[in-house]
């Protein structure tokens, strides 16, 4: 039995960097995997050139297509479809999905995908549509289930890889059941999500965050996980934020057929260019004037290869991104595109603590805060736990420090020259906690103010009056848990005297406040150093 070996090098959010190992060469991971016809001529791309020209590592086509045109006949798949990498093949339920009852049985689908050489095969699933209600749907998966218990005692080849089928559709209990038998069974070495595609098709990419982050939090991590059926590459950094390690899709050809023509973002009618946005091949040696002119059949060709383009070049800024510590800032600018993708992004959100556990504590790049979504990063939350869990200290006075003002770009800067004026008055640290309130983070205990990503960032403070007061009000209550017996309040304090009026935030306290209100900025930060010899005294 093939066991693959998935070596993971650099995770961010649920995405991870690294490498499949199959017996007919290594798969990238996020990767990218074309769907391509298993006759030829019928694709409009040369699937002969998709690794020397366009750097895919993995193709998928249909084993079901592949029975009904050569039958029993023995077939090699791989020179059948001119490329020498590895091959997925699905199982035919795609097609059972679309046209309804297909004669195929499970066992037959095992032993076919097995001499035709695939080397990632799925056994015979069933897909749920959109229309099932509960009870057909959970019907379906316990016939997946029974069907995926069996695939041991059918399957002979040690080459074939197979993938465990995960189904459920928009029922998450029954996603959730899949998982938990999936994972049971050993020679599943990979795992691919169905009944996908009719939800993405309607824009329901909240509900497919759902579908993907159930599966994920049972799957076994230590095995890669294959989205069926991904559509434009906007949403790329979405499924692969949500912990897909492979999707494929049909979209690079079927767009180029109705002459749409696809940019990482968005997709236009070749009809309204006026000129190519883009430098791959294609683009760089004709205009949309001329591509026009073309016969048809040339036209999709080209507009295919250049689709393909894309899709490939979207995944190596997803790639890189996630190498240098960035994929948050990709997967927010792609989620402007739609409002379909921006629920998306929002319901992957919600998914915080799950996210947090892969992304690393360190990068190689400072944090980019644009916007109130930065409150949901990673970083944010992984803050707050070592803030929870960092030991109190035996002083009884707190020196607490307002950057809530909107001049402070650049945090590190500003952090810097307030540590420095700390550390020339010993008297200081001896006698106060010192704490710093800033956006986004809020509290930040100045003895670990250096630790990433907390001076290491630029921010833009654009968090709305609710989301400050909330920031605000989790700092109050993490030094009520403390039991000062005097607070130095300094820096800026409209937020906080906003919030005394309205709930008595600070009275609550019932410990000794004064305040020093002023905003802080570069040009008058020397006014900390006269603040501290008052309040020394």
């Amino acid at each position: 039995m093939v066991t693959v070996l998935f070596e993971i090098f650099e995770s961010d959010l649920l995405g991870r960097n690294g490498i499949i190992h199959s017996q007919k060469g290594k798969i990238r991971t996020p990767s990218f995997v074309p769907v391509v016809h298993p006759e030829v001529t019928k694709n409009l791309v040369t699937v002969a050139d998709f690794q020397s020209k366009f750097d895919v590592d993995l193709i998928i086509t249909s084993s079901y297509i592949l029975k009904r045109r050569f039958s029993d006949r023995e077939i090699n798949l791989h020179d059948l479809t001119n490329f020498q990498g590895p091959i997925m093949t699905d199982s035919g339920a795609y097609q059972s999905l679309v046209y309804g009852e297909i004669d195929l049985t499970p066992e037959n689908v095992i032993e076919y995908q097995e001499m035709i050489g695939s080397d990632f095969a799925v056994p015979l699933d069933i897909p749920i549509s959109k229309t099932d209600s509960y009870e057909i749907a959970k019907s379906k998966v316990q016939e997946t289930i029974l069907r995926s218990q069996n695939v041991p005692s059918l399957i002979k080849s040690q080459k074939t890889i197979w993938v465990g089928p995960i189904q459920g559709g928009r029922f998450l209990d029954l996603v959730k059941k899949t998982a938990i038998e999936a994972n049971k069974v050993d020679c599943f070495n990979m795992f691919a999500i169905g009944s996908v595609v009719e939800l993405m098709n309607d824009y329901k990419y909240d509900t497919l965050i759902d579908i993907i982050l159930t599966a994920k939090q049972i799957l076994n991590p230590a095995k890669p996980i294959h989205l069926f059926g991904a559509g434009h590459p906007s949403m790329f950094p979405l499924i692969v934020a949500a912990g897909c390690d492979t999707f494929d899709s049909a979209a690079y050809a079927l767009y180029a057929q109705d002459d749409r023509y696809m940019t990482s973002n968005y997709t236009y009618q070749l009809v309204d260019l006026k000129e190519f946005p883009c430098n791959c091949p294609i683009c760089s040696n004709i205009n949309p004037k001329d591509l026009l002119k073309l016969e048809k059949i040339e036209r999709k060709k080209l507009l295919a290869a250049h689709n393909l383009y894309v899709c490939q070049t979207e995944i190596k800024n997803i790639r890189s991104s996630i190498s240098s510590g960035t994929f948050w800032n990709l997967l927010e600018s792609r989620s402007r595109v739609h409002p379909s993708l921006r629920r998306g992004f929002d319901r992957l959100q919600k998914y915080s603590r799950q996210l947090s556990k892969n992304t690393a504590s360190t990068k190689k790049k400072g944090v980019l805060f644009t916007s109130e979504s930065d409150l949901n990063r990673p970083e944010i939350l992984l803050h707050k736990n070592r803030l929870n869990n960092l030991s109190a200290k035996k002083r009884k006075k707190l020196l607490l420090i307002s950057l809530l003002n909107d001049e402070i770009k650049e945090t590190y800067q500003i952090y810097k020259i307030i540590r420095n004026y700390i550390i020339q008055r010993p008297d200081l640290i001896k006698k106060f906690e010192i704490w710093i309130v800033a956006p986004y983070f809020g509290l930040l205990p100045i003895e670990v103010s250096e630790v990433y990503p907390l001076t290491q960032s630029v921010l833009v403070k654009d968090i709305s009056k609710e989301k400050m007061q909330a920031i605000i009000y989790d700092s109050i209550n993490l030094v009520k848990k403390r039991a000062f017996q005097e607070i130095f309040l300094l820096g800026e304090i409209k937020e906080f005297i906003r919030l005394e009026k309205e709930i008595n935030l600070i009275s609550n306290l019932k410990t000794k406040i004064k305040t020093f209100g002023f905003s802080i900025n570069e040009d008058n930060i020397e006014k900390l150093s006269a603040i501290f010899e008052i309040i020394l005294v």
